[in-house]
């Protein structure tokens, strides 16, 4: 390995593999190799063995479970995966040979949590050789709850834009130490790889991003620590290649030691697949072992990282694009580099089955899915986290001075300014979601006009969800939201479920008192829960949640 942390070519790939990857396709055999094309199908079509040999990269599930839609009812519906779905995906991923799937840890949700263990118990009994990555913040609640759960690897993540510095109220240096104590804690606790992530490194300067791993590197050398991996994420889908190259530059300045990158880019513009295929083929130029992230289809958040099926089939259509004429041959030295699987399948056809699965539970749970990048979906934010972001953004812009229409693009920037502008008011984060927040709340409630109840009324409230009398308390809910008992049966018997002692004392846990920080937060996480433990809950019911605390 390079003092940088980079990779050789023989280290990558191992010393074989260096003239394999120069192993010219047959389609190519009678054309001139002179030409650029030439040379840039070449490249292309040996990032298909470059795939093979790094396990394809990482298989997000965290970000597809925090994919929003627009149900076929009107209301607002988040994406979940059930336990046998959840482990059939992971079936699908170990038989294709990907090595790295990634779920999140689950602080706030103990359903989330055995969720986790019974997943890897599972993995564990079976005897798949796939990796589990707990996705985590540089915080210790979510490091412990990953080891609890018995994750090994873990991909940590912090902000270090302008944004998250002043909403954080943290510096660069500030934020690369909190960085540090999280690697650190990892390691002491058993981590056996451990990624470092700034989640939003097109939205962090240049010069904000070089102090930050400096600042990092300078820790880990001080305390004989590494990273194994960098995370260089685009989540607002709009970096260039050479934007790419600069924080790789940055990287290799700093000597920060690396075994890979792994990069995360959103679709928000439609220029994930160029962008991840670009990517890979600068990595591989440099010997540096690159994992792509990929989710359910694309799915995810606004417009996710794109599925597994994509990345291959974006470079597939690059070459088809360079020499258009020889399709068939081209398909055909597709299908013999990914060639067979263990039991004899073919690699291309196991994989069109997942997407085939994939397509077959979001039609099921009424998800309503477009790769568009200007879809609907872009304007329903289920991730509290953005819809968070882009409202500090915009408050943030008001108190530098900024007025009116510029303030709103700032606002927009923060996660979708490549889209076209529209105004703060009508960006709708969706209430009924896995991935609610305070900031889904703070929107809902404000755009109905609620109020902070009185203490004695909220634990009167939350007293009544410990009843046993559930059909007296879903009558003294619905008589408080003032919907009266225009419901059918079946509404009925959903909505008493919903408010019947499923809310547990680990979800609730009520302070002395309550500002309404505090109660956006409860709120939030008691609509994570029941979204989580129904496989998804209705905007009303989301609503009902939100009037526990709240009165209009």
């Amino acid at each position: 390995m390079y003092s940088d942390g980079c990779m050789c070519k023989s280290e990558v790939l191992g010393l074989n593999e260096v003239d394999r990857q120069y192993q010219i396709p047959g389609f190519l055999s009678d054309e001139n190799p002179g030409h650029e094309r030439f040379r840039e199908a070449a490249d292309l079509f040996g990032l298909f063995e470059y795939l093979k040999q790094q396990g394809f990269g990482v298989f997000s599930i965290r970000e597809s479970l925090q994919a929003v839609g627009e149900c076929r009812d009107g209301t607002l519906q988040g994406f979940h995966l059930s336990d046998d779905e959840a482990w059939q995906a992971v079936e699908y991923m170990a038989s294709l040979g990907v090595g790295v799937v990634e779920v999140p840890s689950y602080p706030a949700n103990p359903y989330g949590e055995v969720s986790n263990e019974r997943l890897l118990d599972r993995a564990r009994q079976a005897g798949l050789p796939i990796e589990f990555a707990a996705h985590a913040r540089c915080v210790e609640e979510d490091i412990c709850a990953a080891l609890r759960v018995g994750f090994k690897r873990f991909h940590l993540y912090i902000g270090a834009s302008r944004i998250k510095q002043a909403t954080m109220r943290l510096g660069s240096l500030e934020l690369a130490e909190r960085a540090f104590a999280s690697i650190r804690f990892a390691r002491e606790h058993g981590a056996s790889s451990v990624r470092i992530s700034t989640e939003d490194a097109f939205r962090t300067t240049l010069e904000d991003y070089q102090a930050f791993f400096t600042r990092l590197q300078e820790l880990l050398r001080a305390h004989d620590l590494i990273v194994d991996g960098i995370g260089i994420p685009d989540t607002v889908g709009i970096s260039t290649i050479d934007e790419v190259g600069d924080r790789i530059a940055i990287l290799r300045r700093v000597g920060i030691q690396f075994s890979f990158l792994e990069c995360h880019i959103h679709n928000d513009i439609g220029s994930a697949d160029r962008m991840y295929v670009d990517t890979l083929l600068l990595c591989r130029r440099l010997g540096i072992r690159m994992l792509p992230d990929f989710s359910i289809l694309g799915i995810g958040e606004r417009n996710g990282t794109i599925g597994l099926s994509s990345l291959i089939e974006a470079i597939y259509r690059r070459l088809i694009q360079l020499y258009p004429r020889k399709m068939p041959a081209i398909r055909a030295a597709l299908r013999d580099q990914l060639g067979f699987l263990p039991d004899g399948e073919l690699f291309v056809n196991r994989y069109r089955d997942m997407d085939a699965f994939f397509y077959k539970i979001m039609s099921r749970t009424g998800f309503v899915f477009d790769r568009s990048p200007f879809s609907a979906n872009t304007e329903f934010d289920g991730s509290g986290v953005h819809a968070d972001t882009t409202r500090r953004s915009f408050d943030l812009a008001l108190h530098d001075g900024e007025h009116g229409q510029a303030a709103v693009d700032i606002g927009n920037s923060a996660y979708s300014g490549a889209l076209p502008p529209y105004d703060m008011p009508l960006r709708m984060p969706a209430l009924a979601c896995f991935g609610c927040g305070k900031a889904n709340v703070r929107y809902w409630r404000e755009r109905e006009g609620l109020q902070l109840r009185s203490y004695s009324e909220i634990v009167a409230s939350v007293k009544d969800c410990g009843e046993d009398d559930k059909e007296t308390r879903l009558r003294r809910e619905l008589s408080r939201t003032g919907q009266g008992f225009a419901v059918s049966s079946a509404e009925r018997d959903r909505e008493t479920e919903l408010l019947g002692g499923a809310i547990s004392n680990d979800v609730l846990v009520l302070p002395t008192q309550l500002n309404e920080s505090e109660a956006d937060e409860l709120a939030a996480r008691i609509i994570r829960y029941e979204s989580v433990r129904y496989n998804g809950i209705t905007h009303h019911e989301a609503m009902r949640v939100v009037r526990m605390f709240y009165a209009g």
